[in-house]
């Protein structure tokens, strides 16, 4: 009885931490909004440009972090020029988000808006 009772207890903390992960790659991949075959066509579409913007981004923050390396290593740090260098790199990642959103925005439906902003958070670019 004790081995029946640990296997239960086992087999459902896998079944529980399985279900978690499968519904947040479930809904970062969208698939939970049940597109029409043309929406599928269009969001493979936006998500290839995003995944090319992503890429971009990443190599521009790369820039960016060196950037702010050689202000922390000056004799004084300017404070304001490392504001500077945040503030491109927020308004860079913002850009992208704000084009995904919009691209994606305009073939969904009512209902499926309401079903991805759920999941609103996922789609930050960091």
């Amino acid at each position: 009885m004790k081995y029946f009772i640990l296997l239960l207890l086992i087999t459902s903390l896998y079944a529980d931490s399985d279900k978690h992960r499968n519904e947040r790659h479930i809904n970062k991949e969208l698939s939970h909004l049940d597109f029409s075959k043309t929406q599928k066509k269009k969001i493979k579409h936006i998500l290839k440009e995003f995944r090319h913007s992503l890429k971009e981004f990443r190599e521009y923050k790369e820039e960016i972090q060196e950037q702010r390396e050689k202000i922390f290593i000056k004799e004084v740090l300017d404070i304001k020029e490392l504001n500077i260098f945040n503030q491109k790199l927020d308004a860079a990642a913002h850009e992208i988000e704000n084009k995904l959103l919009e691209k994606i925005h305009s073939i969904l439906s009512q209902k499926q808006r309401k079903k991805f902003i759920h999941y609103f958070d996922d789609w930050e670019v960091q």
